[in-house]
């Protein structure tokens, strides 16, 4: 079973997401059971009064609500719960670079489209029912696996590429093995992977925030756009987080 929320003050939109999800259900190996709130208050306290596992898989939630902030809402629950999914609804994509800091989020613009809405639940279904999605290398003959969650970014030196990872924020150890960073992209095949220049290869997933040509990462770390692929950056950091990636 898939525990889905919404979370949304107009009704309106609270009953064309849950039918219009419910018609997708086929597609899924597994039932979807929903709960409608209309208030962040009724959704925190939810989840609040389950003592056992978080009794969501995904919430929508609405950015505009009456009686606070979705994003005010997100932040309470990111206090408590790393998940679940935290998927934002609103008409205004401004909002978009403020969502950074909640860690597996995705938007959805208003006016909501269908098949935006079918890609994105696909996505994040897969997302969370295949958690332990790895990156497999090889160095000095020996085999590895890296938990592509881990993953801050690849760096490409001539012939030789360095995987940085979350725990290199606290203590910095090197993983390096030879290769060209096209094989890297080739062999991941993840759309949250993005190319920001020629040797840098950055997993969108842990990005905390971005602006207009610079991405900000666990650490203290901030990567430059290349001035060249700026605007083709900013456009698949986008529809990767509006859910316009297949």
């Amino acid at each position: 079973m898939i525990e889905i929320a919404i979370c949304d003050d107009e009704s309106a939109i609270t009953g064309y997401l849950e039918s219009t999800l419910k018609s997708y259900e086929y597609l899924l190996p597994e039932p979807m059971h929903i709960q409608v709130f209309q208030s962040g208050a009724a959704v925190l306290a939810a989840l609040n009064q389950q003592t056992g596992d978080v009794p969501f898989d995904i919430i929508f939630l609405d950015i505009e609500l009456g009686d606070t902030t979705g994003i005010a809402v997100a932040e309470q629950i990111r206090k408590e719960f790393e998940t679940p999914v935290l998927i934002f609804i609103s008409a205004h994509e401004s909002y978009c670079k403020q969502l950074f800091q909640f860690d597996t989020t995705a938007f959805l613009s208003k006016p909501i489209d269908e098949a935006e809405l079918k890609s994105l639940l696909l996505r994040v279904y897969k997302q969370l029912r295949n958690p332990r999605q790895v990156f497999v290398y090889r160095f000095n003959d020996t085999m590895f696996r890296m938990p592509l969650g881990d993953i801050l970014f690849f760096e490409s030196t001539r012939h030789k590429i360095e995987i940085v990872t979350k725990a290199d924020a606290v203590e910095h150890s090197v993983r390096i093995f030879y290769g060209k960073l096209d094989e890297v992209e080739a062999q991941l095949k993840h759309p949250g992977f993005v190319r920001i220049h020629h040797s840098m290869l950055v997993n969108l997933d842990n990005v905390e925030r971005f602006e207009k040509t610079t991405l900000f990462l666990p650490g203290g770390r901030s990567l430059a756009l290349a001035r060249g692929k700026q605007k083709e950056v900013r456009r698949k950091i986008m529809d990767y987080y509006t859910g316009g990636i297949p």
